[in-house]
């Protein structure tokens, strides 16, 4: 028996491993693409992370030598998007940040984006193979006390779990910044000067400080800018009589100049009440809106419309105030809509969601680029306002 047949084959196969040597990351790329969508295409990728330089899986569902040249970290990621939006500027009442992150570790490469979390976009999340959910609406708002599949938002958290997908929620902290939802819905009166927030933030992350006035002798007082804790340390170092003479003032917050939720802008160049409904239904891609005249106003008036304020979502109470002759939101009561024409406002209501959807194309490419290029962000595909005009 002769060896020779053999030995050139190994020959000739060292030869062609050369000249492809330069390909060889290339080729362990295409390897588990080729696995997970041909060869595997049942097993799911948060249950089997493909590693692009090894072949043997360790523990926990990861790949031995993982290495994700386009990915980032949830903690980087979150990290990204705190700095576009802190979650210090939404309301109060509202339940921002992130709000599911799986229990196994995992590189965020590719997020979707979407207004709200239903749960058809759950499945194209799915579907997608996507680390990470960014829904505008958190889905997540009140507080739930179980997780069962009776309720669609608790099969939704019990969805994401089981899929090792992360959830964050941004909503009124993209409201309330510079560049931000509200900002965008300013685009079709083209361009503006004097914007303004509706309402103004304050500065709420820096610590609480107060001006103390200490009585120094007879005449003479000695006042001190302490945070909560020194004053507290302070006085209680002093006795009865000195806590009793002492003075206290609490420092109000600063504002923080151009944040806040909705806006109010003037038009360099008016326009007509027309023109205005035209180009919010192209700016929005709507083929109808809901209109309501300021009372003695003209629809065809060439200077109309000097001066509009915006709100994403329902707008009413953030609006109520602003003085303009235009103002655009998704929703309001129908009582605040007379209130409004009755002062001579015309309203402009889109249904809900329309006023924020169409955000997400226009922020995808800015959030891509704030990640260095290293996560893929796809706009949802099924996401849509649940309203539809018959």
């Amino acid at each position: 028996m002769t060896y020779r047949p053999y030995i050139e084959s190994l020959i000739i196969v060292e030869i062609l491993l050369n000249i492809l040597s330069d390909f060889g990351m290339l080729v362990k790329r295409l390897v588990p693409v080729i696995l997970r969508n041909f060869v595997y295409p049942h097993v799911k990728i948060s249950d089997y992370n493909l590693c692009t330089t090894c072949s043997t899986r360790s523990g926990g569902g990861q790949w031995e030598g993982q290495e994700v040249a386009n990915s980032m970290e949830l903690s980087q990621v979150v990290k990204v998007l705190d700095t576009f939006a802190p979650t210090s500027y939404a309301g109060s009442w509202d339940n921002v940040g992130l709000l599911i992150e799986p229990p196994q570790k995992k590189p965020i490469k590719k997020i979707l984006l979407t207004n709200d979390l239903t749960e058809s976009v759950m499945d194209e999340a799915v579907s997608e193979t996507v680390d990470m959910i960014l829904s505008y609406h958190p889905p997540i708002f009140r507080p739930m006390k179980r997780f069962t599949s009776k309720s669609w938002k608790e099969r939704i958290v019990l969805k994401c779990a089981a899929e090792g997908i992360a959830l964050y929620s941004p909503h009124t902290s993209w409201d309330a910044i510079q560049g931000g939802i509200n900002e965008w819905l300013l685009l079709p009166f083209g361009k503006v000067k004097d914007v303004e927030p509706c309402e103004q933030n304050y500065d709420t992350r820096s610590p609480q400080q107060y001006t103390l006035h200490l009585p120094n002798g007879e005449s003479d007082t000695t006042s001190l800018q302490v945070n909560q804790q020194s004053l507290l340390q302070m006085l209680s170092e002093r006795s009865a009589s000195e806590q009793q003479a002492a003075k206290v003032i609490k420092h109000e917050a600063k504002p923080i100049p151009g944040v806040g939720p909705g806006r109010v802008a003037n038009l360099e160049t008016p326009i007509s009440l027309n023109e205005a409904v035209d180009r919010v239904k192209k700016h929005l891609q709507l083929s109808h809106i809901r209109f309501a005249l300021a009372c003695g106003e003209d629809m065809a008036g060439s200077d109309v419309v000097k001066r509009v304020g915006v709100c994403a979502g329902s707008g009413g109470s953030v609006l109520a105030g602003v003085q303009a002759n235009l103002i655009l939101t998704g929703e309001m009561s129908h009582h605040e809509v007379l209130d409004f024409v009755h002062r001579g406002v015309s309203v402009i209501l889109t249904d809900h969601s329309n006023t924020e959807r169409g955000f997400h194309t226009h922020i995808r490419e800015k959030l891509e680029s704030l990640m260095d290029n290293k996560v893929n962000i796809m706009v949802s595909k099924v996401d849509r306002d649940p309203l539809q005009v018959m």
